[in-house]
């Protein structure tokens, strides 16, 4: 009979559940696995290149980051564990390296930027003419260029790598970065990944205006030992690139290089930091460098300039706000461009933003259609944003099966599979491991306006694509409601606390209603006929996404997942929790069993049967993957389903976990003692009297252990304050 009371009270308390399933210990005994991932890759600023060339029916995809962070896998189902090869800054020797001369013979990576393949270039009126003429005939020599007292070792930045179709080679574009903004990016080629890779010669350079010592170079007239004279016909320094210490409010530190295809087969790089924004240059397919003969002509004026003969167009950022890493790919029929807002430390706030735009040139803009190009000094990341521009794809989060949240994401690249699926790989810090890190790559999908979004979880080899969401229903309307887990991503979080965000419980029901934990309304949901597009409604602002089905990180436990932004709904006002105009959203419903079993094997529940308490428990009441919690008594003049001690005696707390209309009980025995009925002592006599009125007391009588007995006690007893003897019928 008590199991049937506790059954009709946990019905009546769960929101959204007509009904419970009960499960029995049976029915979710090995219901999940945790997992652990032994072979991360640690790669700062990835770019990740599937190579099917060498490969063609099982590719290889590799992934290259700063200082020659690098890994490959054949793995397209599980991005978590990688192999490496070859040497990179971790060692000096040459017999290992990723690098070779003119001849193809290995050198260290600190020799690899002195002479370069490609000597002679059409220039900007189509004729030919040879590196270092101008000058002296030399090579340009990357190292040479960087900031006097700068090492190779350190400053070998995000080097990005595509197959080059008409030259039949992998081009490497790595940026060589030197402190007040001598950098350079240069283009190294290689018949195979692994390499050796060689290099061809200059692509851009950066920090030429007279100021500053180099390595090789003195800093009198060394715009002369770039391609200044090449790309524009300069004889002179033009002023405009005179700026001193304002080089970096005006132009381009020439780092983090992007090259891509456009639909017309051009191929273009992109490249620049806070500094002056973000740039875009057309490049040779012949050679893999620069084509001087697009030329550029000067647009705008000083920090306003948005198009200049050497370096090209700008496409976002100037006036030295934060952006940097930025990364163009065409998903659908948009181009989008990803940047990386903040600093990159693991308290710095970095974050991916994305635009979008219609010509691989930009316009580039965001979903309320604010440009990526700033016109002004604005701070565009963290608690004291003055602008929210830019799509954020993600914040700081934690699911609850992750060891830690992941902080501080960012510098990504996107690439295509062979199968059409599209996927963001970036770099990742955590919430408690300091400045380490790690890649983390997310399926990419379009919701129906055409905005991307990120799945909630790692991909673990899903076959879905954009397309196939737009034009079938693989998930049946029927399998939508259920209790979900949600997370919000939030602008302006406190990167110096290293915030992030945990999920919370809502219910999406069978009539279309959303409600929070506590069964309140908060919104409404729709699926898509004919597709798996889902429109959610959530405290007034509309979520475009889709679903998809997902395995949750660092487990084998099967969840259907909804990922959706409100890319036309929400509200503009900075802060905290309240920009919600282009914001993402995660939902995930896990396998109802699993979710339960994790929930019952993690819950701080009171001791084992049989415990004797003499105060309150304290009972958990917040469940895990979305599970509700509900605790229940046998006896409330003992104990409440609250955990409050009433009296003394023994009673049976139940806690059911439930989920989807399923539940599991587990019964605790509690024996509880000592608890003492007193309330108040007060003296006899008409003072007595009156603070016993006042009291509210009611003349009850009791033995020396607090436990009220009745009038007709004989022995020891307590009334109103004065222990007596009450020798009544004795």
């Amino acid at each position: 009979m008590r199991t049937l009371i506790t059954l009709l009270i946990t019905v009546c308390l769960v929101p959204n559940v007509s009904a419970q399933v009960m499960l029995t210990d049976s029915d979710i005994a090995n219901a999940y696995r945790t997992t652990t991932y032994k072979n991360r890759v640690s790669c700062h600023d990835p770019s990740v290149v599937l190579d099917d060339v060498t490969y063609p029916a099982s590719p290889r995809f590799y992934v290259f980051g700063s200082h020659l962070g690098r890994g490959y896998t054949f793995l397209a189902s599980n991005y978590r564990n990688w192999s490496s090869f070859k040497a990179g800054e971790e060692s000096m020797s040459r017999t290992n390296s990723l690098f070779g001369d003119l001849n193809g013979n290995l050198v260290n990576y600190s020799d690899a930027y002195s002479q370069h393949a490609v000597r002679t270039v059409l220039n900007y009126e189509g004729l030919e003419e040879t590196f270092g003429d101008y000058v002296d005939g030399s090579d340009f020599d990357a190292h040479g260029w960087q900031y006097k007292g700068y090492s190779v070792r350190g400053n070998q930045w995000a080097p990005d790598v595509i197959y080059n179709k008409t030259m039949q080679k992998w081009c490497m574009y790595m940026s060589v970065n030197g402190d007040r903004w001598c950098s350079s990016i240069v283009c190294l080629t290689s018949i195979n990944p692994q390499g050796p890779w060689v290099y061809q010669g200059p692509v851009v350079f950066s920090g030429f205006q007279g100021l500053s010592a180099h390595n090789a170079y003195a800093a009198a007239n060394d715009w002369k030992y770039t391609d200044l004279h090449i790309a524009t016909g300069a004889t002179s320094l033009p002023s405009r690139y005179n700026r001193s210490n304002s080089w970096g409010s005006y132009w381009p530190n020439c780092i983090d290089p992007c090259v891509f295809y456009d639909e017309d087969g051009e191929l273009w790089m992109t490249y620049g930091s806070w500094s002056g924004g973000i740039w875009m240059l057309k490049l040779n397919a012949e050679n893999g460098l620069r084509d001087y003969t697009y030329t550029y002509r000067a647009s705008g004026s000083n920090q306003n300039t948005t198009s200049d003969p050497y370096f090209g167009k700008k496409i976002a950022g100037g006036w030295y706000v934060s952006g940097e890493g930025s990364y163009v790919k065409k998903i659908g029929p948009y181009y989008f461009l990803f940047l990386s807002y903040g600093g990159l430390g693991s308290a710095e706030g970095y974050q991916i933003r994305v635009f979008r735009s219609q010509y691989a040139g930009g316009p580039y803009t965001d979903p309320y259609g604010t440009s990526a190009i700033y016109n002004s000094y604005q701070m565009n990341y963290g608690p004291s944003a003055q602008t929210n521009r830019g799509m954020l794809l993600m914040g700081g989060y934690k699911w609850d099966l992750m060891p830690s949240a992941e902080i501080s994401q960012g510098h990504n690249s996107v690439f295509t599979d062979q199968a059409g699926r599209d996927f963001v790989a970036y770099h990742t810090r955590f919430s408690d491991a300091g400045e380490w890190h790690e890649v983390r790559i997310h399926q990419l999908l379009l919701n129906e306006d055409g905005w991307v979004m990120a799945a909630p979880y790692e991909f673990s080899g899903q076959t879905v694509t954009s397309d196939d969401i737009a034009t079938r229903e693989s998930i049946p309307e029927s399998e939508v409601p259920g209790d979900y887990q949600f997370i919000r991503h939030q602008y302006n979080q406190n990167y110096a606390s290293k915030a992030y965000k945990t999920p919370e419980t809502i219910h999406l029901t069978a009539d279309y209603r959303i409600t929070n934990a506590t069964g309140a309304e908060i919104g409404t949901w729709t699926k898509g006929v004919a597709s798996d597009y889902v429109t959610l409604v959530i405290s007034g602002v509309t979520y475009k996404g889709v679903l998809l089905r997902q395995v949750m990180d660092y487990s084998n436990v099967n969840c259907l997942c909804i990922s959706a932004v409100s890319s036309s709904s929400g509200s503009l006002a900075i802060g905290q929790n309240n920009f919600t105009y282009q914001q993402q959203i995660w939902l995930s419903k896990a396998d109802y069993k699993a979710a339960i079993k994790y929930t019952l094997d993690n819950l701080k529940m009171p001791a084992s049967n049989g415990t004797t308490v003499k105060s309150n428990l304290t009972l958990p009441t917040k469940g895990f993957l979305g599970t509700d919690v509900v605790w229940s008594t046998s006896n409330e003049s003992v104990m409440t389903s609250s955990g409050a001690v009433k009296g003394n005696g023994n009673v049976t707390l139940t806690c059911s976990i439930q989920k989807d209309g399923y539940a599991y009980n587990r019964d605790i025995s509690v024996n509880v003692t000592g608890v003492t009925g007193i309330k108040n002592v007060v003296s006899t006599g008409a003072e007595g009297e009156a603070r016993r009125r006042n009291a509210g007391l009611d003349g009850k009588t009791y033995d020396l252990q607090g436990r009220e007995v009745e009038e007709s006690y004989r022995g020891i007893i307590i009334r109103d304050g004065k222990k007596t003897t009450n020798q009544q019928n004795r």
